[in-house]
C-alpha cells in the first residue's frame, strides 16, 4: 500500500461530497454512513440483527368429525428455516438446507475492520433488501484515477445473504463520478470473477485478515486492468452508425420478432422488442445528448458507458429497483456483453 494516502473516517463530508452520495446506487438502495467501525455503520444503516436456524414442519388437519379437527406436525428433511431478530421481532427469510452454515452480518462486516484502522478504506454505505434475505456494505478505498480526464473512484463491495441465494462475495467496483457509473467487472470471457473474493455457507468458512490483504490487492489489479481496457477503448474511435450497430447487438432481437408487423406478435413478444426498442433508445440518447458523454463521444468507450449510464439510471422500474440490480449485479449481464461486444 506504499505511496496510497490515508482516508481519515472521521472527516465530514463537504456538500459536494453529500451530493454525490445520494445520487449512488448504494445510497439510494441503502444508506450512507460515516462510521469508524463495522458495528457502528451496521448500527447506522439499520444492520445490527441477527439470524437463527430453526427447524422446519408441516401441518396436516384431518377432520374427523363436525365438531374435531385433528392436527399433526409432519417434518420437513433437510431444510431449516432462516429466522431473523430484531429489537421489532421475528421474520421468515429463508429457507436452506441442513449444512448451511449461518454467517452473521457481524461475522463478514467486522473483519473488514482492519482496513479501516490502517487507514486504507473507509466505510461508505450499507444496506438490506428482500427484508434482510441479501445485506451488503460498501467501503471506499483511497486510490483514484483519471480515465479521459474523468475522476473514477474505487470501492469495495461486500455481499452476502442468509438464505442460500449468494455466498459471501467481496469485489472490486469502479465508480466514474461524473455519471455515477457502477464499472462492476472489466474482465472479458470466462475470467469475469477473476477479481471476487467468494466464501461459501459452509462449516469450516472463515474469513481471515489474509483474505481481506489478497481482496484488496484485488481492487487495485482491478483499477489497472480497467485503466487498461478504458484506453484501449478511448483509441478506437467509432461513427454514428457503428455506436447505433453496437447498441443493437446488446439489445439484440431475433429476425422474426425484429422485422414483424407489430399485430402478428404475442403480447411476450412485444414486450421483448419494447424492452429491446427502449434501451436502444436510451443508450443512444445518452450517448447523442448528455453532457457525461462530451469528452468521449465518438470512442468505443463512450459507447460502452452509454450502456452502462442506461443500466444504472435509466432502465425501467424506478431507480430503487434500479440500485438493487446494481448492487445485486443483475444489470452487470447488459454491461458485460456491452464490453464483450465492443472488444470482440
Amino acid at each position: 500500500m506504499k505511496g496510497r494516502a490515508m482516508l481519515q473516517v472521521s472527516e465530514a463530508y463537504n456538500n459536494k461530497q453529500i451530493q454525490r452520495l445520494n445520487k449512488q446506487s448504494w445510497v439510494q438502495a441503502g444508506t450512507a454512513v460515516n462510521a469508524g467501525s463495522a458495528s457502528e455503520a451496521a448500527r447506522q444503516a439499520g444492520l445490527d440483527w441477527t439470524v437463527e436456524l430453526s427447524d422446519m414442519f408441516v401441518e396436516r388437519k384431518t377432520i374427523v368429525s363436525p365438531y374435531e379437527t385433528l392436527t399433526d406436525k409432519l417434518d420437513v428433511p433437510k431444510r431449516q428455516a432462516v429466522i431473523k431478530r430484531t429489537e421489532e421481532g421475528e421474520s421468515v427469510i429463508g429457507v436452506v438446507g441442513d449444512k448451511y452454515k449461518i454467517v452473521q452480518n457481524m461475522e463478514v462486516f467486522s473483519a473488514l475492520d482492519t482496513l479501516v484502522d490502517s487507514g486504507e478504506a473507509r466505510y461508505t454505505a450499507a444496506g438490506e433488501y428482500n427484508n434482510g434475505a441479501n445485506i451488503w456494505m460498501v467501503m471506499e478505498l483511497p486510490v483514484g484515477i483519471q480515465v479521459a480526464n474523468d475522476p473514477h473512484a474505487a470501492f469495495l463491495l461486500v455481499q452476502s445473504s442468509h438464505d442460500g441465494s449468494c455466498a459471501v462475495r467481496i469485489r472490486p467496483i469502479i465508480e466514474r463520478l461524473y455519471c455515477m457509473n457502477q464499472i462492476n467487472r472489466i474482465i472479458k470471457g470466462k475470467h469475469k470473477n477473476a477479481y471476487t473474493y467468494v466464501m461459501k455457507h459452509t462449516t469450516n468458512s472463515e474469513l481471515s485478515v489474509q483474505d481481506i490483504r489478497n481482496i484488496t490487492q484485488l481492487t487495485y489489479d482491478s483499477i489497472q486492468q480497467y485503466e487498461t481496457v478504458a484506453g484501449t477503448l478511448l483509441q478506437r474511435k467509432v461513427d454514428d452508425r457503428q455506436v447505433r450497430n453496437i447498441f443493437k447487438s446488446v439489445w439484440s432481437l431475433p429476425s422474426e420478432i425484429e422485422e414483424a408487423p407489430d399485430h402478428l406478435l404475442s403480447q411476450g413478444q412485444r414486450r421483448q422488442r419494447t424492452i429491446a426498442l427502449n434501451g436502444r433508445d436510451s443508450a443512444w440518447n445518452i450517448y447523442s445528448q448528455s453532457p457525461t458523454q462530451e469528452n468521449i463521444r465518438g470512442t468505443a468507450f463512450g459507447a460502452w458507458q452509454a450502456v452502462i449510464e442506461h443500466a444504472d439510471h435509466h432502465a425501467s422500474g424506478g431507480s430503487d429497483r434500479r440500485a438493487i440490480a446494481t448492487i445485486s449485479g443483475r444489470n452487470d449481464r447488459i454491461k458485460d456483453k456491452a464490453l464483450d461486444l465492443i472488444l470482440a
